[in-house]
């Protein structure tokens, strides 16, 4: 299985060759380092990790009075390696751990004060991701004839995921101003006390 960049390059690619150049913008039109995050340099590094592996390929590319520029398209080997991913992503429970989820086990080592100070934070990036998104959300929605269903589907997704994490945030706020913050049990022991 591919990392998620990976696959999301390979992707890119399946549907017609393009150019790191090319590659690196359609991943900032997605808004992608909202979620996964990363470095122009990093697209390069795994263009390049792709290449080694065969699973895409390049040829030089001139146009007229522009520099020659490498354009990539996918193999047969990373068609395979693109379908695997994508059944992985999708039958998994959760691709991966959020560092929110190690945040909320491990919150026991800041104090009150400085528990809900980050949740406040939290949830004001938050609630400004949410309305990107939203906004987002209503311009596919308007041209929806323009916009892939797939396209769409994760943008949804995206919204409900910081719906979530908005209520989550909400809840511990809640939480922790209606009692007094003195939790002594070990974040490790999952065991009924």
């Amino acid at each position: 299985m591919q990392s998620k960049l990976a696959t999301l390059i390979l992707g890119i690619l399946s549907e017609e060759e393009r150019g790191p150049y090319e590659i690196t913008k359609m991943l900032e039109n997605l808004k992608t380092k909202k979620w996964l995050p990363m470095a122009d340099s990093t697209v390069y590094a795994v263009i390049n990790g792709l290449r080694k592996k065969g699973l895409i390929e390049g040829r030089k590319e001139k146009n007229s009075n522009l520099p020659e520029r490498t354009v990539y398209n996918i193999t047969n080997a990373g068609e395979y390696e693109l379908e695997e991913s994508v059944t992985n992503f999708l039958a998994e429970e959760s691709s991966s751990v959020s560092e929110f989820d190690i945040g909320i086990l491990l919150m026991n080592n800041l104090s009150k004060s400085e528990i809900l100070y980050k949740l406040k934070k939290k949830l004001e990036r938050l609630d400004n991701n949410q309305y990107e998104i939203r906004a987002q959300l209503i311009n596919f929605e308007r041209e929806r004839n323009k916009v892939s269903f797939a396209a769409l589907s994760m943008i949804r997704h995206r919204f409900h995921i910081i719906e979530a994490e908005i209520k989550t945030v909400k809840e511990l706020i809640k939480a922790l101003n209606l009692k007094q913050y003195n939790d002594f049990h070990s974040p490790f022991d999952m065991r009924l006390i």
